[in-house]
């Protein structure tokens, strides 16, 4: 009983929304093998990426926290607080057509920079997208894997090929910026990253835009993974601002491959400038002690 208390403490205080909007509470999660993706249903990367979310809440509630850390599982949680009112986008899972060009325009719009964790095998497929990013000035080109598996399930060979072989994005001079998958890290891909001079980013802000990208609202299981409150569950950009808000800030995690994600941005974009955040970078000096 401890324990559990423990991790829902622990799963509360990360799920901020919950008790900031004081609202009433969601039910609670349901058993593990209610919460995996329907059989038989497709096997995109929204499902993917929900059943890791799902899965990643069932272990927090089920086993300490300090045996968590001390497995190195979910380094991408970043429990250091934000520069205050800076934010910094990350766009995961590229790149795409017509996905990064539409992200850089809207980046051009409003004259701000983000951080885009690439997919080898896709920056292979499209080496012209690469260059645009790179070309557009202070966007930087990170890694994210060569083929986005889940470093949980495969062997230490397969991890250390993951992480080398996409390590040609960072450019000679560029800065070495490394996301796992699904934030599912291990203490052997830590160390490797780190001796071949990579950060591991992870984020502050989930905007969970693969839970809203099939109907632009949230479902209740969904929610609780991503502390998402009621009032924000048929609202996508609401989330993302009111996230930053009690974040003061950080570091926004976002997907690319997601349409509703690139239909949003501009309103996100727009709502983050008037609501008088600032926009920088994971490289910038003030989220250097988020980086891992």
């Amino acid at each position: 009983m401890k324990r559990m208390l423990i991790a829902a403490g622990l799963i509360a205080a990360s799920h901020w929304a919950l008790a900031a909007a004081q609202v009433p509470p969601q039910a609670p999660p349901q058993a593990p093998s209610q919460l995996s993706p329907v059989p038989g249903a497709p096997l995109d990367e929204a499902a993917a990426i929900r059943h890791h979310h799902f899965k990643r809440l069932n272990e927090r509630l089920a086993v300490e926290p300090e045996v968590l850390e001390g497995r190195c599982r979910y380094e991408s949680d970043i429990a250091t607080p934000p520069p205050l009112n800076r934010v910094a986008l990350t766009f995961d899972d590229g790149p795409t057509a017509p996905g990064t060009e539409n992200i850089l325009a809207v980046l051009k719009k409003y004259h701000i920079h983000a951080t885009f964790f690439m997919i080898g095998e896709k920056a292979q497929q499209y080496p012209e997208l690469v260059a645009k990013v790179r070309a557009a000035g202070h966007d930087v080109v990170a890694n994210h894997s060569w083929s986005h598996p889940n470093f949980h399930d495969i062997d230490l060979a397969r991890q250390t090929s993951e992480v080398l072989r996409t390590d040609s994005l960072a450019g000679q001079d560029g800065p070495k910026l490394f996301r796992y998958p699904y934030g599912n890290s291990t203490c052997e891909t830590n160390q490797l990253v780190r001796e071949h001079g990579y950060k591991i980013v992870g984020w502050h802000i989930d905007s969970c835009d693969w839970a809203y990208d099939r109907t632009g609202a949230i479902d209740a299981r969904e929610a609780i993974t991503c502390g998402v409150p009621r009032q924000f569950q048929g609202d996508y950009v609401g989330h993302v601002l009111a996230a930053a808000r009690a974040r003061r800030g950080g570091i926004i995690l976002m997907h690319e491959i997601h349409p509703n994600t690139l239909k949003s941005l501009d309103a996100i974009v727009a709502g983050l400038l008037a609501g008088g955040f600032e926009f920088g970078m994971v490289t910038d000096a003030d989220f250097q002690p988020s980086l891992r």
